[in-house]
């Protein structure tokens, strides 16, 4: 499946960018958190108008709404499927907004998707939960400084190696404390070791790129792993 990655500045590069990814054949398309101040200033109504006139999928990316910072997602007919939530609040969001409680997965052509925002990634465990229902792809729009961005490479690469999936990566760039340095990582099997490879990395500028992502390439250790997998209990001794 080809997927896009999308890093604008602003509306009218997000537009552009979008429409370029989706003409080049992207299938899914994938924006950052908070790319715009408040949701209000997101082009939502033309971006699913481009999600209907290519039957793709777009996520928009995450925004504030004044309650929560949602996710919508909007499917290949235009319509919202679903909102996410971020789970784990990060910094001054904690004061001002309420977390989400659930997280979203959905199937589009056969390949299962899973949607956390930012900071929700930190924690091993939500993403393992992802993986137990199947999740294949894992969509992460973020707004990470240019300081956390080493680490936060680390945090998706180790992510996409512990459950053996793809881990995409959208990140704001609003310069020069947010550089965009958008992400892809796929699983890959170097001899006996589980590796990573790098789909797609963008630079500190506004473009998008495309790559493809094929989970049958990964099936076969995905599912050795969902058989290893051990639910265990703690003694305190």
């Amino acid at each position: 499946m080809k997927l896009a990655i999308v890093q604008p500045r602003d509306v009218q590069g997000a537009l552009k960018l979008t429409e370029s990814a989706l003409k080049e054949g992207a299938e899914l398309v994938l924006l950052p958190e908070k790319w715009v101040k408040d949701i209000e200033l997101a082009p939502l109504d033309q971006l699913r108008l481009l999600a209907k006139n290519f039957t793709a999928w777009i996520i928009p990316g995450a925004f504030e709404d004044g309650v929560s910072v949602v996710a919508p997602i909007f499917d290949s007919n235009g319509e919202i499927r679903g909102v996410a939530k971020k789970v784990h609040l990060f910094g001054q969001e904690k004061e001002r907004l309420y977390p989400g409680d659930r997280i979203l997965s959905f199937s589009f052509r056969g390949v299962k998707f899973g949607l956390l925002v930012c900071y929700d990634v930190d924690f091993p465990e939500t993403v393992r939960s992802l993986f137990l229902k199947g999740v294949e792809v894992l969509l992460v729009p973020s707004k990470v400084s240019t300081e956390g961005m080493g680490i936060w490479r680390d945090y998706l690469r180790v992510r996409a190696i512990e459950n053996r999936i793809a881990v995409v990566n959208a990140n704001a760039l609003d310069p020069p404390e947010f550089r965009g340095m958008s992400s892809a990582f796929v699983p890959v099997k170097k001899g006996r070791v589980i590796d990573v490879e790098v789909a797609a990395s963008l630079e500190d500028r506004e473009q998008y790129s495309t790559f493809e992502v094929d989970p049958l390439k990964y099936l076969g250790f995905r599912a050795e792993r969902m058989r290893e997998y051990r639910e265990v209990e703690v003694d305190e001794i």
